[in-house]
């Protein structure tokens, strides 16, 4: 695979006042196998493109190699799914050894929270757009009502890319701590040892962290994880959740792993 161009320059992040810039400029560093500077170079000079759905020969009649070219989603976890275990371990050895000594410094996360805001749009949007915002009171109500299922007020985290004052009705609740970790990659391997994840819906990086974590997961019901296509090969709950009436299953998982 050709080294990816993970630096990027976005001014939507720092138009809205995000904490994270997302520039990914220090986050990762070259696979163990990807093809890196002037042989890179080389070969996306010299080679013929053709895209993901095409299935031609790996070479051309005039000897010229193809370049594969993967673009956007597609059927999102669909074909990932039962790969987690090998995709964990690669992403963690392409790393950067200091934000993957920042992610594993945050142990024993029971319940891990993502409030996605950033370029979310507001609660009052329409219902059916997926990047509509989570209310947070979703994210305190369902905290309360996990802890009441347990017994006990067991701790959690938040990762989000708002501010502190915006996300005060879930830090002003009996422990729970907001992490920044300084960068997203440190922020995901966080979340995704959580034995317990209340997700964004509508948010890959929730999914991703679902995907990886293969723990018990639960969004807002009006949009939940579904359309990612996720599989949980632990047979752990992923899905909508409405913290009045928790799904009996995520409540029984929740109270088998956080009891024991």
């Amino acid at each position: 695979m050709l080294s990816p161009n993970w630096t990027q320059v976005s001014f939507g992040p720092l138009l809205r006042g995000e904490t994270d810039l997302r520039h990914y400029s220090d986050l990762f560093l070259p696979g163990r196998s990807e093809v890196t500077g002037a042989r890179k170079l080389l070969v996306k000079l010299g080679s013929r493109r053709e895209s993901e759905e095409e299935n031609g020969a790996l070479a051309g009649t005039n000897g010229r190699n193809v370049l594969k070219m993967f673009t956007g989603e597609q059927e999102r976890f669909l074909n990932l799914n039962g790969w987690h275990h090998l995709l964990k371990a690669e992403l963690r050895a392409i790393t950067r050894p200091h934000w993957l000594s920042a992610a594993d410094q945050i142990k024993d996360v029971a319940i891990g929270m993502h409030v996605r805001m950033g370029d979310f749009v507001g609660e009052n949007a329409e219902p059916d757009n997926p990047h509509r915002r989570v209310p947070h009171a979703w994210f305190a109500e369902s905290l309360k009502a996990i802890r009441s299922a347990v017994g006990y007020p067991v701790s959690a985290i938040v990762v989000s890319d708002g501010k502190e004052s915006e996300l005060s009705e879930l830090l002003d609740q009996e422990q729970v701590s907001l992490v920044r970790t300084g960068s997203a990659i440190s922020d995901l391997l966080a979340l995704s040892n959580s034995k317990i994840l209340i997700a964004s819906a509508g948010s890959s990086f929730s999914a991703w962290a679902a995907f990886l974590g293969q723990m018990p997961t639960i969004a807002h019901p009006s949009h939940s994880l579904d359309w990612f296509n996720l599989v949980n090969h632990n047979n752990n709950y992923v899905g909508g959740a409405d913290p009045a009436r928790l799904p009996e299953a995520f409540v029984r998982q929740a109270i088998a792993i956080l009891r024991h």
